[in-house]
């Protein structure tokens, strides 16, 4: 008879909280109701069967008729009325209670047919009180939380709390009708037993998590996403708490240290990536960063030095944030070597000071390079003609030597300029290393020792031969003075090749092949504020008169301008290592050509000389007349091709590179071969300014070039080897029969026979 009763109590007890004692004496009062108007019902006309009826009526809110005639069976009835409207009033609000509820309620009785079942529960599970949940056919599908294998409905919670187990935070998920989503429920469910222990049935209550749990699987993978970026990051990445301990470290930072994750997290950055004497420094940056960005900063970014594992120093760009953790900061430094991208911008300053200095010194040297012509030519006439008076010849010889000497002087700067006409060819440098220490041998004297380690399968360099050699005498004389005592010079060649990072770091022009020389001595060494300046022109650490300070500038100069590299390593007291980078030749070696000593001869052919110079094209046109030329003189290319198209017939062009006016000398000769290939051509030049290539040459056997400042005899064999040489209609010289006469008459030469 209180069945209905007791289970919509212990129902609305449990959702809303309410405990098992609670229930119990709500159950008891509405039993002592019930059993009082039984005691009553007997003294009435009523038989007790149908007061129990009428009781029953009243406990599930219906109105009971009265009878009999009494006032005492009147009052009787009217207050079971008022009980009953009570009663039915609560069951009704509690009703509402419970189908207003956000979350899913279901209750079932102990046959497991549902006879509860709330707003939310039909929207979800499309369910009606009357459906039997081991039965019933469902419109809906269970499943565990992988969300892929279904759930066997005797492992529902429903089913579970039907058999008495108490569920606590079972998750599941539930896919209703199409196209509604899937939603993730956590569920809790109770078995509900009547005052004897008896079983009477079960009630769910579920809970939608979907939100919650797409929030949780967007952070994990966000959180995976931003592992993945550090973990792929082209730059190191390091995380550390606010007193620099590590607490993240990716593996490009271990490629960049040294230190493995696992060695470096826990440990202080400071202390493991901190060169000492930085280190306060650093921790006085890191405070002020902290306190910038309480402030509402953004960030910071700077460069420093910073030590690998096995010691060696380098230079990084550090970029700094912070976020705010509880009461701590948490800071994520992006760190990446900027080492080669220092020594470029370094090299950058260096060659715009270098560019501007060679414009300045290129242009001086130009003129200065003509006046030395004109007075190197001109005194060999005058030593001509006063060699029977030794007071007038001592006085020429001494303008000639004082020539030399300013022709050496403009050759350095050129050199160092890098504006100095060149003659790249095929250089077999061991065999020019093994010349110059013959020479070097009789020079250094017998204190010092010199030793060759030569690589015998040495590359071929493609370098100018004689600029070369006095490149490396001139390192070797700064070798002897600083050995004063004696010492080792060492002279070695390798192989190498380079890849673009290493070509950045050893200043060469272009990745790939090159040879190494390396003179290396055992002298007192440079010191460290001395050797950032040893290349500058005009530094010199010897006494006033003993060194223009240009030798190491013009080895620099020649060695940049031939498409190569220089570095220096040193330490004082333990000496200094010169390394030169020369970029690998193509071929096979070609040697320089001997210097012609044969008699000064002239001849008839007609030569076209362009001079912008008054002075030296007026002294050339006298020295050509001299040996036997016809002369056609032109003051620029314009007049010369004027000349040309004139028809007026000549056999080589004779022409400055440099000149004013619409073309240089090099652009002229480019413009008259191109209707004549076979025409011969000497350039002439003290100061080149980039018109001749690095590598000249027209056909297979190149033009030659006769530096600034010259004497007659050069002039004259020059002049002879263009003209001699016997060239095909395309311009290509044409292969002549060996013959052994040449070397005969030298051997004869030098070795003369002894007089009878």
């Amino acid at each position: 008879m209180m069945l209905p009763v007791v289970t919509l109590l212990v129902t609305l007890g449990f959702i809303h909280g309410v405990t098992w004692p609670g229930m119990a004496l709500a159950g008891g009062a509405v039993a002592v109701v019930l059993m009082t108007a039984e005691l009553i019902a007997r003294s009435l006309s009523r038989t007790p069967a149908q007061l129990v009826q009428a009781a029953e009526a009243l406990s599930r809110g219906q109105q009971v008729p009265t009878t009999g005639g009494n006032d005492e069976t009147a009052q009787l009835a009217a207050t079971l009325a008022e009980l009953s409207a009570q009663l039915g009033s609560r069951q009704h609000l509690l009703e509402k209670t419970v189908e207003s509820i956000r979350d899913p309620v279901v209750v079932a009785d102990e046959h497991a047919m549902i006879v509860i079942v709330n707003a939310a529960a039909r929207r979800l599970y499309r369910v009606e009180p009357g459906f039997d949940t081991l039965t019933g056919v469902r419109t809906f599908k269970n499943y565990y939380a992988d969300g892929t294998t279904e759930m066997p409905i005797a492992d529902t919670p429903m089913a579970r709390a039907l058999r008495g187990e108490d569920i606590d935070d079972c998750e599941l998920i539930v896919k209703p009708h199409p196209p509604e989503p899937a939603v993730c429920l956590v569920v809790n469910a109770r078995p509900l037993r009547d005052d004897a222990g008896n079983l009477r049935g079960a009630v769910i209550v579920l809970h939608d998590v979907t939100a919650q749990r797409r929030a949780h699987q967007a952070l994990v993978e966000s959180e995976q996403m931003a592992q993945a970026i550090v973990r792929t990051a082209l730059d190191a990445f390091v995380q550390t708490d606010q007193d620099g301990i590590i607490l993240d470290w990716n593996p490009q930072a271990e490629a960049l240290t040294g230190w493995t994750r696992s060695e470096a997290v826990g440990c202080r950055v400071v202390e493991l990536v901190f060169p000492e004497e930085l280190r306060v420094a650093h921790r006085q940056r890191i405070s002020r960063f902290l306190q910038e960005a309480a402030g509402g900063g953004m960030g910071m970014r700077y460069e420093t030095a910073s030590v690998h594992r096995d010691g060696h120093r380098f230079q990084v760009e550090v970029s700094l944030n912070a976020l705010r953790r509880g009461d701590g900061w948490i800071i994520n430094s992006f760190v990446r070597d900027v080492t080669q991208r220092r020594i470029a911008a370094e090299q950058l300053i260096q060659a715009q000071k270098t560019e501007s200095l060679g414009r300045l010194t290129g242009g001086i040297a130009h003129d200065f390079n003509n006046m030395l012509t004109v007075i190197t030519g001109t005194v060999e006439i005058l030593a001509d003609g006063v060699k029977d008076n030794p007071q007038l010849a001592a006085i020429a010889k001494l303008i000639s030597d004082a020539a030399d000497r300013g022709a050496q002087l403009t050759s350095s700067l050129l050199a160092f300029a890098r504006k100095q006409p060149l003659q790249p060819a095929e250089t077999d440098v061991n065999d020019l290393i093994g010349d110059v220490v013959r020479l070097l041998s009789q020079t250094l004297g017998s204190q010092t020792e010199i030793r060759t380690e030569l690589n015998r399968s040495a590359w071929l360099a493609f370098v100018d031969r004689s600029q070369l050699g006095a490149a490396l005498v001139n390192l070797a004389i700064n070798a002897r003075d600083a050995m004063p005592e004696g010492g080792t010079l060492t002279f070695a060649t390798r192989n190498i090749q380079l890849g673009i990072p290493d070509a950045v770091a050893h200043g060469v022009e272009r990745a790939g092949d090159h040879l190494v020389i390396e003179v290396a001595d055992t002298g007192t060494g440079i010191s460290p504020s001395h050797l950032e300046k040893i290349f500058d022109p005009f530094f010199s650490t010897k006494k006033v008169g003993q060194g223009t300070g240009l030798g190491l500038s013009m080895v620099f100069g020649f060695v940049k301008q031939s498409g190569g590299g220089i570095e220096v390593r040193s330490e004082q007291g333990r000496g200094t290592v010169f390394r030169i980078y020369l970029p690998k030749a193509d071929g096979t070696a070609q040697r320089a050509a001997e210097e012609d000593d044969q008699p000064v001869r002239g001849g008839d052919e007609t030569v076209l000389c362009v001079e912008d110079d008054p002075t030296i094209r007026d002294y050339v046109t006298g020295q050509l007349e001299s040996l036997g030329y016809k002369v056609l003189v032109a003051a620029n290319a314009d007049a010369a091709l004027e000349i040309v198209n004139r028809g007026t017939a000549f056999d080589l062009l004779f022409t400055d590179i440099v000149m004013p006016g619409s073309m240089n000398g090099r652009q002229l000769a480019d413009t008259l071969m191109a209707g004549r290939p076979a025409l011969r051509v000497l350039f002439t030049s003290g100061y080149s300014d980039g018109a001749l290539p690095a590598q000249q040459g027209r056909g297979s056997h190149g033009i030659p070039l006769l530096t600034k400042p010259y004497r007659r005899s050069e002039l004259a064999r020059m002049l002879r080897r263009c003209l001699d040489l016997q060239v095909d209609f395309q311009g290509d010289p044409v292969p002549q029969p060996y013959s052994v006469q040449p070397d005969l008459e030298r051997f004869l030469r030098e070795n003369p026979p002894e007089k009878s």
